[in-house]
């Protein structure tokens, strides 16, 4: 699956651009877990997990989304090993998750969020 890995910055891919993130969430179905997300798009995320996740597999994953509980489908693209994890950390798997029938509502509110930390970031001094 060759386009799975998005460069962003040149925003040429097909899928929608990426924003690198800190959030918390949690991957409810059989065997609830929490997750950090890394990376936010409309479309999809990645997420570090404690445990590996079979490609396939689907979860509702809940978080807070501009102060409010959010919450959709998704199915696990892409799971492996992050190599830059030591054995002592807690969550050690990348874990790619795809959005699946985004609603209206839920869509809306994701689209404000990645609009709003896109327009704070550019705002924002660089960090050097």
């Amino acid at each position: 699956n060759a386009n799975r890995m998005v460069r962003t910055g040149d925003g040429g891919g097909r899928r929608s651009p990426r924003l690198s993130i800190r959030l918390s969430g949690a991957l409810k179905g059989r065997r609830p877990r929490d997750v950090q997300l890394l990376d936010l798009s409309a479309t999809g995320c990645l997420a570090r997990a404690p445990a590996p996740l079979d490609p396939g597999a689907i979860f509702d994953l809940e978080m807070q989304l501009l102060a409010a509980p959010w919450s959709v489908k998704v199915r696990v693209s892409s799971c492996a090993l992050d190599g830059a994890a030591t054995p002592k950390d807690a969550s050690r798997y990348l874990v790619g998750l795809e959005f699946l029938g985004l609603p209206a509502q839920e869509a809306e509110v994701l689209r404000r969020f990645l609009a709003d930390e896109q327009r704070r970031r550019s705002a924002d001094p660089p960090a050097h």
